[in-house]
């Protein structure tokens, strides 16, 4: 009798063995993305978590820290390179599983979820209703912004050194004014990467005639029922624009961030910009404002 005690009992002690091996310490039920080929576990309440597997759980569980300034930490200290950019990849450390096209409404305020098509949704506190409100949490992939820029003169037509970001040659004249009823192509690849719009001013110079310039998208045909300026003879005159930015994706001459400039009559111009807009793109940092962090010690006049 006591032999086979004791024999169910090394049984028992290799059983645990094994399970400890696949075992982290935790409360019932978290999903954990596990293998492919692994197989699901169904955990119930007071269970621990498995790694390597997925576990299946019906209801909502908690991960609870409760000490001061206690944060749930999830790392991967996986990294590779640096690339030739300088930049070191990271491994992720967590993954929300891509489901469906939204998030419920029914989903408590604070849930978070992403949706098939990447976007990832968040859940807030319902107004008076049943209902939650569900909204898409903005990223650089679905959402820009605009970054100030350090004012930076893009052309100038009456000087050889500024017309360097001319793609298109012989549409200037001798004195390299911009012909009549010609575009030029300007590159602004030296401040900007994939921008969506750029924000500047653009001036014509001493024109013999009265006419009008634009400064539009690369990439569309030239509107004909808009003006970004218009001007008398001989006139020193500037407006504001806002274009947006184009590239040329023919392989043999592919270029990013570009904006056409044309003009009615033939007129040196210049064009300036002083900020971007990006979303997956990026502003070269030497364009760039300073990043400005605010100082905790003060407040504003209009605080209390």
């Amino acid at each position: 009798m006591l032999r086979k005690q004791d024999e169910e009992k090394s049984i028992g002690r290799r059983r645990l063995l094994r399970r400890a091996g696949a075992v982290a310490a935790g409360m019932a039920g978290a999903g954990v993305a596990g293998a492919a080929s692994a197989t699901p576990a169904q955990a119930a309440a007071g269970d621990p978590v498995i790694q390597g597997v997925d576990n299946v759980v019906e209801t909502a569980t908690t991960l609870r820290n409760t000490g001061v300034r206690a944060a749930l930490r999830l790392a991967n200290d996986k990294t590779y390179g640096p690339n030739p950019d300088g930049r070191v990849s990271a491994e992720p450390a967590l993954q929300i599983r891509p489901s469906g096209t939204t998030i419920s409404d029914l989903a408590e305020a604070g849930s978070i979820s992403m949706a098939i098509d990447g976007n990832i949704w968040v859940v807030t506190k319902g107004n008076g209703s049943t209902l939650n409100e569900s909204h898409i949490i903005h990223t650089s992939a679905n959402s820009n912004r605009i970054v100030p820029l350090v004012p930076q003169r893009v052309l100038d037509t009456r000087y050889a050194s500024s017309r360097g970001l001319v793609r298109e040659p012989g549409y200037l004249d001798s004195s390299g004014r911009l012909l009549a009823g010609r575009s030029i192509s300007l590159r602004l690849t030296d401040h900007l990467y994939y921008a969506d719009a750029v924000f500047g001013t653009v001036t014509v110079v001493q024109p013999t005639l009265a006419g009008f310039a634009q400064v539009y998208p690369f990439g569309i045909s030239r509107p004909t029922d808009f003006s970004s300026i218009n001007f008398a003879p001989n006139q020193i005159l500037s407006n504001a624009f806002v274009c947006g930015v184009g590239s040329d994706n023919d392989s043999s001459h592919y270029a990013t961030d570009l904006i056409n400039v044309y003009s009615s009559v033939t007129a040196h111009v210049i064009v300036d910009i002083t900020a971007a807009v990006v979303s997956a793109g990026r502003v070269n940092p030497r364009s760039a404002m300073p990043v400005r962090g605010i100082d905790r010690r003060g407040k504003a006049t209009w605080e209390k």
